[in-house]
């Protein structure tokens, strides 16, 4: 799989503070909403696999796709996480929460092993379309799933809050800058409406406060959910996954 290598650069002389008004406190829901876009593709990731038929190169080739793209997504969320937000918790984080952020670390560890074990296996799937391969796929992707909604849901409870008072508003969108990079032209509407299908209205409209007028026009003329619609027709055979 090919991994981005860029990443926000932590600042290294910021002086550890909290956000001193509420317009600069983060706005941590968009964190909620890339979260639940990520648990809906990966709850159905072991059976879109397991469900391909032995030899079936064509099907094989969409589905691989398809996790090959989800991979790369979720490498390069953690990776920003990684670079940039542990390291500013860590410095900001009052001394009896460093747990939570240590916590986030060993739980990203346990996410990129299973990762580093999925990746060569669905390249050797998409080349052969070997049963084997796809069995031992699909029940490493539930691991994953279980490893992965884990850290989620631990992350939204614990480690936010600490965001929202320790860091600022400018500070956590920077988290997000170059997202969008790292997602294939041809898909990147689709992702976004993958990402926008289940999320709240308001968190949404938040999210796209932010971006710039291009990306916020689509967004409002509904492009990114009609792409969605016709990239899981294509993936999951069906208009909404």
């Amino acid at each position: 799989m090919t991994r981005p290598t860029e990443t926000p650069t932590a600042p290294t002389t910021s002086p550890p503070r909290a956000a001193t008004t509420a317009d600069d406190r983060p706005d941590t829901r968009d964190m909620v909403v890339v979260h639940t876009g990520f648990r809906r593709e990966l709850r159905l990731m072991p059976e879109l696999v397991h469900a391909v038929a032995d030899g079936d190169l064509e099907r094989t080739e969409v589905v691989g796709a398809h996790l090959e793209l989800w991979l790369t997504l979720l490498h390069g969320h953690h990776t920003r996480e990684d670079d940039y937000l542990w390291p500013l918790l860590h410095e900001r984080a009052p001394a009896d929460l460093e747990p939570v952020v240590d916590l986030m670390e060993a739980q990203h560890a346990v996410v990129e092993e299973l990762v580093d074990r999925i990746s060569p296996l669905a390249a050797s799937w998409r080349g052969t379309g070997a049963a084997q391969d796809r069995d031992t796929l699909a029940r490493l992707l539930r691991r994953l799933y279980d490893a992965l909604v884990e850290h989620m849901d631990d992350e939204e409870s614990h480690l936010l809050p600490i965001a929202e008072r320790v860091l600022t508003g400018p500070e956590w969108r920077e988290l997000g800058k170059g997202g969008a990079e790292e997602i294939p032209r041809d898909v990147r509407l689709a992702v976004f409406g993958m990402f926008l299908a289940d999320a709240d209205p308001d968190a949404t409209a938040m999210m796209v406060s932010h971006l710039p007028l291009p990306a916020r026009v689509l967004i409002r003329l509904g492009l990114p959910r009609w792409a969605y619609r016709r990239y899981a027709r294509r993936v999951h055979l069906t208009d909404v996954a």
